[in-house]
């Protein structure tokens, strides 16, 4: 599995690095000519920068709070969603008590909770990572539900007439059956994340990237903040498109899978 997952790496890193490429070229192109450098350094000044900040500066540990934050959020949400999305899509009863609770909360902006967050647990670390996991858990758990539902009755009747209980239905047929759409929704989730992350930070943390980009800005040390800016979204394509790739390698059976 390793070496197929290498492989899979391997033929999407043109992809991937490709539009960086390009937008570096052109960018270094039209600064000075049609960008003003003042607001829109060159790469071939940022990049330097890039590499002294995170070998002398604290940059380093500016993006372990930011991929901290991220990866314990992502946990928190997408496990429980993955738990609930399987139950509610199985049982009716389930889905009847679930339903209404997320047809009200998938629709707020979460960001929009977060001062209520903090007047009810204070300005805490935790408050920012349970604020992204639930906008996590509700994309995962309506997903995965979303999935189970999308399984055909026939996978289910044969194992039922080959003697499956609770434990193994859900383990042999419905687990496997809503795989695709789970790791789906945690590829968006990891997405819808790292936006929330980035206000998050920028509004209520003296840690983490968003919070570097934000007071960048407000120093007017613009050079900085595109080095934050650009490591923000290398992180993101790394966690949205590695759970793709993962997703891909274990559910050979959707058809995108290539050895």
């Amino acid at each position: 599995m390793t070496r197929l997952t290498g492989t899979r790496i391997v033929r999407r890193l043109p992809a991937l690095i490709g539009p960086f490429v390009v937008l570096a070229l052109a960018w270094e192109l039209a600064a000075g000519v049609v960008l003003d450098p003042r607001f829109f350094p060159p790469p071939s000044e940022t990049l330097p920068l890039a590499v002294e900040l995170y070998l002398h500066g604290e940059f380093v540990t500016h993006a372990a709070a930011s991929v901290r934050r991220i990866v314990l959020a992502t946990a928190i949400g997408a496990s429980a969603g993955i738990a609930v999305g399987i139950v509610a899509g199985w049982s009716h009863r389930a889905r009847l008590l679930v339903n209404p609770h997320l047809a009200v909360l998938y629709p707020l902006p979460k960001i929009a909770l977060l001062p209520v967050m903090f007047a009810l647990f204070g300005l805490t670390e935790t408050v920012r990572i349970l604020t992204m996991a639930l906008a996590v858990f509700l994309l995962v758990a309506i997903n995965t539900m979303g999935g189970v539902r999308s399984i055909e009755d026939v996978h289910i009747e044969a194992a039922l007439d080959n003697g499956a209980g609770t434990l193994e239905l859900y383990r042999e047929v419905i687990l496997p059956g809503a795989r695709p759409q789970i790791f789906s929704s945690l590829s968006m989730g990891f997405s819808v994340g790292f936006a929330l992350l980035v206000v998050i930070e920028m509004l209520a943390a003296e840690s983490g990237l968003g919070y570097v980009i934000w007071s960048s800005w407000e120093l007017f040390t613009i050079p900085r903040m595109y080095v934050a800016v650009f490591s923000i979204n290398v992180l993101g394509v790394l966690f949205v498109h590695g759970t793709e790739i993962v997703g891909d390698v274990l559910t050979p059976w959707e058809g995108t899978y290539q050895p």
